[in-house]
């Protein structure tokens, strides 16, 4: 009997509980392709491309080194330019602005959309810095990023995997579920001992805070932040951010014009 050989989609059991019959089946010729369901490679129907396990790692660090380096240089280099003479004092008010800069970047660069579930566990979403996967069967870190508005909170979840990826996420596209509701059952999957870091407020949103409250090690207590300080979180950050900045350019201002 002949025929066209036939291309077969084998899953990770089927190669843990038959691998040999694969393999003699490759062997002989009756499959041309193999394609094994892994969470490390998933595909992305939706647009054409590969959701990998560490994917937007680069593009975190990448964002790290901004935020750190955005205040420091915002302090130095004017510094140096005015002891110069190639610039005028005016340009030490940068100091003013930059951790301010920072702190949004911080906060904005990992900000996705477009985010889909790919695969066994893998969530996938845009950013500025390019795609990112975040491996919801290894979460270490589940926090809550709440902006109060006008007429509604801006609500997003702060995700970080064991991949050193992180994705702040508000809603999935193209799905009747929501990333509550996935995020809450790759927690609930995990072992007993796993230690993910999850705030009370993240705790709040996911109706996990008696799951949070029992003895064993599956989810371990973050930040905890009071609901009545939410409102208060922007007037806070000015108290917090505006003496730093002060600071700042005072110490830029003394260092350019000592002898």
């Amino acid at each position: 009997m002949t025929g066209q050989p036939a291309q077969v989609e084998v899953t990770r059991e089927a190669m843990a509980f038959a691998p040999h019959a694969v393999t003699g089946a490759v062997e002989c010729g009756t499959v041309t392709a193999v394609t094994i369901n892994s969470p490390t490679a998933a595909p992305d129907s939706a647009e054409g491309t590969q959701a990998s396990v560490g994917q937007g790692r680069v593009g975190r660090r990448v964002v790290d080194l901004i935020v750190l380096l955005t205040p420091l240089l915002a302090f130095a280099v004017p510094v140096v330019l005015v002891r110069a003479g190639l610039i005028s004092e005016g340009f030490l008010f940068l100091n003013m602005a930059s951790v301010i800069v920072a702190a949004m970047v911080a906060a904005y660069a990992h900000m996705g959309w477009h985010a889909r579930p790919h695969g066994d566990g893998l969530l996938c979403a845009r950013t500025l810095t390019g795609r990112r996967t975040v491996d919801l069967a290894r979460l270490t870190k589940v926090g809550r990023l709440e902006v109060p508005g006008q007429t509604r909170n801006d609500d997003r979840l702060i995700l970080t995997d064991a991949h050193g990826v992180r994705l702040i996420v508000h809603r999935l596209r193209g799905s009747d579920e929501t990333v509550d509701a996935l995020v809450r059952r790759a927690l609930m999957r995990r072992r007993q001992d796993a230690g993910v870091v999850v705030s009370d407020r993240a705790a709040e949103r996911l109706d996990l805070r008696a799951e949070l409250a029992r003895p064993h090690d599956r989810l371990r207590p973050g930040r905890k932040i009071r609901e009545g300080l939410i409102g208060f979180l922007p007037l806070l950050s000015v108290f917090v951010l505006t003496p730093v900045s002060l600071g700042l350019t005072i110490l830029a201002w003394i260092l350019s014009a000592a002898e």
